[in-house]
């Protein structure tokens, strides 16, 4: 996360995933891979999301999300701006819910092919996992493919159309 892009509607998206993980029951944890110069104030990013950092020690009684933000997404090797598909595989070993800010596609490329790509990696992993698709996408993963259909239908109950959702929970 870069501070020059704090603020943006991406934020909000931010923001409304958490909150509604929150209301399932989810203690939400945040890595959020700063980026830039925050002169200290990385808070501020932590107090709009609404979660704490990852280091954070949670309620063990309770199940985590952890969410990921990187400046630009999901790629299958790690940079400063990339998380790679391998790493969200294992933040799902350890948080029942993993997801990720992904903007990391070519216009040279068909977006599905790139999502279905990296479902079908993640599935291949012994992971499940779905995309909302929108201006702003994000990769929800999981090891329970159940949690991920309490997820999407809880947004659904909220009016989000099912064609934002992408991937289907596989």
């Amino acid at each position: 996360m870069n501070p020059k892009y704090f603020g943006d509607s991406y934020d909000i998206v931010k923001r409304f995933f958490c909150t509604e993980l929150n209301v399932l029951g989810y203690t939400i944890v945040v890595n959020p891979m700063f980026t830039g110069e925050w002169n200290g104030n990385e808070n501020m990013f932590l107090r709009f999301i609404g979660a704490p950092l990852s280091s954070v020690a949670s309620d063990p009684l309770r199940r985590t999300a952890l969410f990921i933000d990187p400046d630009t997404g999901v790629n299958r090797r790690p940079s400063n701006q990339h998380i790679s598909l391998m790493q969200l595989k294992e933040a799902a070993s350890k948080h029942e819910l993993v997801f990720s800010f992904d903007q990391s596609f070519s216009r040279q490329h068909d977006a599905n092919v790139v999502m279905t790509e990296k479902l079908n990696f993640l599935r291949e992993q012994g992971c499940h996992a779905i995309y909302y698709d929108s201006h702003a996408r994000f990769l929800f993963v999981a090891n329970n493919r159940l949690l991920l259909d309490e997820f999407r239908f809880h947004l659904e109950s909220l009016g989000l159309p099912k064609s934002r959702f992408f991937g289907g929970g596989t």
